[in-house]
């Protein structure tokens, strides 16, 4: 039967009454699909069968075109004609066909016993037996239902890929490790994976082979992930399975013979807390009905009997290795009491209280946060009781380290808030915590001297936090050990702890002790390093000049600047020194402290330092948010330069765009009042239509950033020509600014897109002083018999202006449109203008079409 013909027959079955085809908008659809196939089963026979599994075959095992391209340029296959031979929809249909074959064969009377599923199983089979990761990668989003047409062969196939040594999933894997438009070709086979695991006879093959998924994983896509499948499978409180709970607990157990390390993640995620969420797993749709939203109840024996069964899997793995052991140490409160006492008694015995001292530190580490958490909130819900918290006190004390610098270690992290123990007044705890710091490098220095302090900085976190409190602590003595032999260390870690260490002496001894320090031999290098670890103000500048002399600049091509060290006024010391070494971005930090400080602004010096920075090294480091508040202040000082101004907007154009508060006033507002400045701006956009030459030489980058600026300038522009201030406008301005841009643009070959643009920005018109909506004599150039251009820019702006918004199923917002401009363009036809009137009916008419459009695509989904 050719196409026509069958055609002719489905319309002739549309027409009889309870059809179960249907026809949108040129679209054909089955719309009861299992009882047309209910009423059409006997008519098919083997021979069909046999022809539909070739046709399968032949179509689905095309390799996606798009895989002859790089990774990060298959988002465009289809503008590189990459695109498969048979539509989407052909492979889809194809595929859910094959699932109802063998799904529901019943109404296949004619058909051998048996046929159906053997079709499915040698699709299936011919299709993955051996496919390479492109064919897999092709099939990637019909996997899902493939799978429910022979779930069995399918499982078969998943596992003999996984065995080859080069397994088509690795590399799949790593396909969609890419950026924003990289894919990831294995969600497809997740799904059909969790589509299988709601069924018990294939529950427990899905959650091994999703573990065995998850080792090959390099975790590039952490939201569809196998291991995050297998956890949502098994939540306690959601399971997504039909599979009963002892099957579930057997399940993980098998994935933990083969796979430990996978076990271990998801025990560790299925054990009891306050933050644990889900969205469900892919549902089946021709094997099970199982409801999108379907509400799982999960009884309270069944929930405690899965947590217990989890805690104690997961106190059996902690107890079989160290690291987990000290993992789940934090987790404590999450474990049923059962496993809680299992694992309380192996922290007390001999197998971790005999471990040397490294070992036991993290557990004990561990355990001490844990008491003290619960001690800080002990009023809150979750806390445990103060007798079982003080048992755990009582196991953390047993595990104590003895020598200081592995007792005290746990002080010195950058972490305050989890070595505080009470809840409420935190100042006195940080005094109380400091106290403790003190005391530490005290005990430190009185039984190993400085030299038991300088080892123990390797076994910290926090080598700063030793600096600062040896600092606080320290004498004279302490001074000549440390320097100037420290200021030439170039490791970070100790370059933290001298800067941290001068900074608290300084702020101890103030200019008594830095008048006392004997810097004979030091070297201008060692100088300058100790200068930058001094607060950044004057004070530590007037000795920069006082110490280093013509060196100076040493000092500030080095230095780390934080414009907010200082209090008072230095009278722009800071920007002029920066600006003399060239470090622009950091004069404009010390511009931006100034405002937030509300100190005195210089025009000259921010306009300066924007353009120096703008070219620097380091202006990809400047912050836009300060860049633009010094703008916003050059727009409104009135002393400030204009050119430089121009020059300033212009060069930063792109952080004035239509998502920033400040706009490219100076620019905008040029654009408006100087017609040869509009003509060049779209001079630098587009072509002109009088350039004939073939092979124009591709733009190189600076010709490019220049065009994105115009680009951006123009497509930002909301001023209208004819403005002479926020309320007044002038007719004469634009019909003055309009005739001279014609010409400039006619003689260049740019008079289309221009009118187009001018077009657009009319839109921003106000209206007219005698009451019609827009300026009159605006309407009157929108009228004009060669305003066509013009009218189709301002209609196009009335489009784009509308921006992103979301779509109401009933289509009101557009209707609502469509009668605005249509009261609009009457009101302009009274006035006089009826060509800018039909314009304005076509606009209301396109409105009335895009409603019916939505209304009709939403009854569709219905």
């Amino acid at each position: 039967m050719d196409f026509n013909t069958w055609l002719t027959s489905l319309r002739s079955i549309l027409q009889e009454e309870g059809n179960p085809l249907s026809l949108r908008n040129g679209r054909w659809e089955v719309t009861e699909r299992k009882e047309l196939w209910k009423i059409v089963g006997s008519r098919i026979f083997d021979s069909h069968l046999e022809q539909f599994k070739n046709i399968c075959l032949g179509v689905l095992s095309e390799v996606d075109p798009q895989f002859e391209l790089d990774s990060e340029n298959r988002y465009a296959a289809s503008v590189y004609g990459k695109i498969l031979k048979y539509s989407p929809e052909v492979r889809k249909g194809l595929s859910e066909t094959l699932a109802l074959i063998n799904s529901q064969a019943q109404p296949l009377v004619n058909c051998s016993q048996h046929k159906p599923e053997s079709v499915a199983i040698e699709v299936v089979n011919g299709l993955l037996g051996g496919a390479d990761w492109k064919l897999w990668g092709s099939l990637a989003d019909l996997l899902p239902t493939i799978a429910e047409a022979a779930p069995g062969e399918f499982l078969n196939c998943v596992e003999s890929a996984l065995a080859d040594k080069d397994s088509p999933f690795a590399r799949l894997f790593s396909e969609g490790k890419g950026g924003f438009s990289s894919k990831n070709y294995m969600v497809g086979l997740l799904w059909a994976l969790e589509a299988l695991g709601w069924l018990e006879e294939y529950f427990m093959r899905v959650v091994v082979i999703l573990a065995e998924l998850a080792t090959i994983d390099p975790g590039t896509n952490s939201g569809n992930s196998p291991v995050n499948s297998i956890k949502t499978i098994l939540l306690p409180w959601f399971p997504q399975t039909n599979a009963d709970v002892d099957k579930r607990i057997a399940s993980l157990r098998a994935v933990r013979s083969e796979f430990p390390k996978i076990a271990w993640d998801v025990v560790k995620s299925l054990l009891p807390n306050q933050h644990q969420t889900s969205m469900g797993t892919y549902k089946p749709r021709w094997l099970l009905n199982v409801p999108e939203h379907n509400e799982v109840h999960v009884s309270d024996a069944d929930y405690r009997g899965q947590v217990v069964a989890y805690a104690a899997l997961a106190v059996e793995m902690a107890i079989e290795d160290l690291l987990r052991l000290r993992e789940l140490v934090g987790n404590l409160d999450n474990l049923p009491r059962p496993s809680f006492d299992k694992l309380l008694a192996h922290l007390s015995s001999s197998a971790i209280t005999e471990l040397n001292e490294s070992d036991r530190l993290p557990i004990w580490s561990s355990l001490t946060d844990f008491v003290a958490k619960h001690r800080r909130f002990a009023d809150a819900d979750w806390a445990l009781d103060a007798e079982v918290v003080s048992a755990i006190e009582g196991v953390a004390s047993r595990i104590a380290p003895v020598s200081p610098d592995v007792l005290y270690r746990r002080l010195f992290n950058s972490r305050d808030f989890d070595l505080y123990e009470e809840n409420g007044d935190w100042e006195r705890q940080r005094k109380v915590l400091e106290e403790k710091r003190k005391h530490a490098i005290l005990k430190m220095l009185s039984e190993s001297g400085l030299q038991g302090v300088l080892d123990f900085l390797d076994k910290v976190e926090s080598s700063d936090l030793v600096g600062g409190i040896l600092g606080a602590v320290g004498n004279g003595d302490v001074d000549n050990e440390l320097m100037p032999r420290f200021l030439d260390k170039v490791d970070l870690h100790f370059q933290k702890f001298i800067g941290s260490f001068i900074w608290s002496r300084n702020f101890v001894g103030g200019e008594g002790w830095l008048a006392g320090l004997d810097r004979r031999t030091w070297t201008n290098e060692q100088i300058c390093r100790f200068l930058t670890y001094l607060p950044f103000n004057i004070s530590t500048w007037k000795l920069v000049d006082n110490w280093l002399g013509s060196e100076s600049k040493q000092y500030w091509n080095s230095v780390k600047v934080n414009p907010y060290h200082g209090d008072g006024d230095d009278g722009f010391f800071a920007v002029d020194r920066l600006l003399d070494v060239s470090r622009s971005s950091e004069a404009l930090d010390c511009l931006s402290a100034r405002l937030t400080k509300e100190l005195p602004f210089d025009s000259n010096r921010a306009a300066i330092a924007l353009l120096e920075a703008v070219n620097g090294e380091s202006s990809s480091s400047m912050d836009s948010y300060s860049v633009v508040e010094l703008i916003k202040t050059l727009q409104a000082d009135a002393s400030t330069d204009l050119d430089q101004l121009f020059k300033v907007e212009w060069a930063y154009l792109p952080m004035l765009g239509a998502h920033s508060e400040v706009k490219p006033k100076l620019l905008q507002e040029k654009l408006a009042n100087d017609p040869d400045f509009f003509a060049y701006i779209v001079r630098l956009i587009y072509r002109s239509k009088n350039d004939v030459t073939e092979g124009v030489a591709e733009p190189n980058e600076h010709q490019k950033a220049i065009a994105r600026n115009a680009w951006q300038l123009l497509n930002d522009w909301k001023r209208p020509p004819g403005f002479i201030d926020d309320k007044n406008f002038s007719s004469e301005k634009l019909e003055s600014w309009l005739g001279r841009v014609r010409q400039l643009c006619q003689e260049s070959g740019h008079e289309d897109v221009a009118m187009l643009k001018v077009g657009e920005v009319l839109y921003y018109c106000p209206s007219d002083i005698n009451g019609l909506w827009i300026v009159d004599d605006v309407a009157r150039i929108l009228n004009s018999r060669d305003g066509e251009l013009i009218r189709n820019g301002f209609c196009t702006e009335i489009f784009n202006s509308r921006g992103a918004h979301w779509v109401d199923p009933t289509g009101a917002p557009e209707k609502e449109l469509a009668e605005l401009w249509r009261m609009k363009g009457e009101a302009v036809e009274k006035a006089g203008y009826p060509r800018f009137a039909a314009s304005l009916r076509e606009l209301a008419g396109s409105y009335d079409r895009q409603a019916e459009r939505v209304i009709e695509q939403h009854a569709g989904r219905q």
